[in-house]
């Protein structure tokens, strides 16, 4: 530092101490960072939760989900469907039509040892809700196999599944199904 009375009048004088420089905090940075992220990902869902599920072409699907359950045993061998054809892609998009709640996800239950061990089969009709996300809930046996074990297991196998949810006028909806869950020895 220089002394103020060794000074001359004409010398050039150096620039006063600089005010230190104050900076943001990387605090504020941050959570400027997360509101952006926050800001982006509201107005991508927005804009991708505007497609409605039924503007969605559905997975083809060969399951014996998909047909109703017999009522008794001599209809369900006296109905039986022939292939359909496939339809031709539509290439406007057309509004939903109104259906009713679909298998989506059905893997193959697993067959309860006790059960196995016991050589019980058969076939049990499991009735689920299925809401407007295609979750399973509410499920109750319709018709029974004769095997406590496989009637216990068929439901919790139900509970797992995904469904295409029913669609009435245009929106999906809380529907009920009714889904058969076979357990053959021979298929094991």
């Amino acid at each position: 530092m220089s002394d103020p009375m060794n000074e001359r009048p004409g010398d050039p004088q150096p620039p006063p101490p600089e005010a230190e420089r104050k900076s943001s905090s990387p605090l504020i940075w941050i959570l400027i960072l997360i509101a952006l992220i926050a800001f982006a990902w509201y107005f991508y869902n927005r804009n991708a939760g505007s497609e409605s599920i039924g503007d969605l072409t559905p997975p083809a699907a060969t399951s014996d989900a998909m047909t109703p359950a017999p009522s008794s045993p001599a209809e369900g061998t006296a109905g039986a469907e022939k292939p359909r054809a496939k339809a031709p892609k539509k290439v406007a998009r057309a509004e939903p039509k109104d259906r009713e709640a679909t298998v989506l996800d059905r893997p193959v239950p697993s067959y309860p040892p006790e059960a196995y061990r016991a050589r019980e089969e058969g076939t049990v009709v499991v009735k689920a809700q299925v809401d407007a996300l295609g979750n399973a809930s509410d499920v109750e046996i319709v018709s029974r196999s004769g095997s406590r074990i496989l009637d216990r297991a068929a439901m919790n196998e139900v509970r797992k599944w995904k469904f295409n949810p029913a669609i009435k006028d245009g929106r999906t909806v809380t529907s009920s199904v009714q889904v058969p869950v076979d357990y053959r020895l021979d298929e094991q």
